[in-house]
């Protein structure tokens, strides 16, 4: 009789191991369910910076213009290289769902949920913002008061999806990979150590020389519980709940 080896694989991050269950849980994971969830974000935002209106100041999220600086090389027209973070986002999501190899289908009751939890998952930052910061902070840039509504939401959207692209599935995978896969170290600790420095890098890029003490707080402790909800319930439901935040915050400016 063969038996089958009793070492668990590890599942890759922030996806739970692959079992023939339909559950909420496991499928609101799943590459091709959170791709599915998150393209009228990507169309909506895509659509709104291809269409910003000429007489509007064109405001970028940092984010952004980092993903079109990696890319400006390219002999690609303007409106492309201008799409380039929505395209980045859906290849990411179709190589991962390849790889899993997990089923490519997706209940609409899972999707729904997905947004329900994700507004869930924002209450906490208006919670900590509440009683850190006389301003909440959003996708701080310039002109932001001087935008009509759309743009702001617009960039709302920009700063949930190309942030937690950048800073939660970028950078806390590399770090990961680095920590783990290749210095050999437990997958608890190269995780923690991974969420708390992209934790500090997503501090440091809202520019703490421009933010007060509290605020450079809030930053880090935005970032460390966005990290969280991305270890523990993916990146959709991370997206989400950064683009919750942000639209409230923006339209109430």
């Amino acid at each position: 009789m063969v038996h089958e080896p009793t070492t668990r694989i590890r599942p890759p991050l922030g996806q739970p191991a692959r079992g023939r269950g339909d559950s909420y849980w496991e499928e609101s994971h799943r590459p091709w369910v959170i791709l599915l969830a998150l393209l009228p974000l990507i169309l909506a935002c895509e659509i709104g910076l291809a269409t910003w209106p000429d007489s509007v100041p064109m405001v970028q999220v940092m984010a952004h213009r980092r993903l079109l600086d990696v890319f400006s090389s390219l002999a690609l027209p303007p409106s492309v290289l201008l799409a380039f973070g929505g395209i980045v986002t859906v290849a990411v999501l179709l190589v991962w769902q390849s790889f899993t190899r997990a089923p490519w289908r997706a209940r609409p009751r899972t999707l729904a949920w997905m947004y329900i939890e994700g507004a869930a998952m924002a209450l906490p930052l208006f919670v900590m913002s509440r009683f850190l910061l006389a301003t909440p902070l959003a996708a701080g840039t310039e002109l932001v008061g001087e935008l009509p509504w759309v743009q702001r939401v617009v960039l709302s959207i920009a700063a949930g999806l190309y942030e937690e692209l950048i800073f939660r599935m970028g950078l806390i995978a590399l770090i990961h990979v680095i920590l783990v896969d290749i210095g050999g170290l437990k997958h608890q600790v190269g995780l923690a150590i991974a969420v708390v420095v992209s934790a500090a890098a997503f501090a440091w890029y809202h520019d703490p020389a421009a933010l007060s003490t509290v605020g450079v707080v809030f930053t880090a402790l935005a970032g460390l519980y966005l990290g969280f909800v991305f270890v523990v319930r993916g990146f959709g439901v991370v997206v989400i709940a950064h683009v919750v935040y942000d639209v409230v915050v923006m339209l109430r400016f």
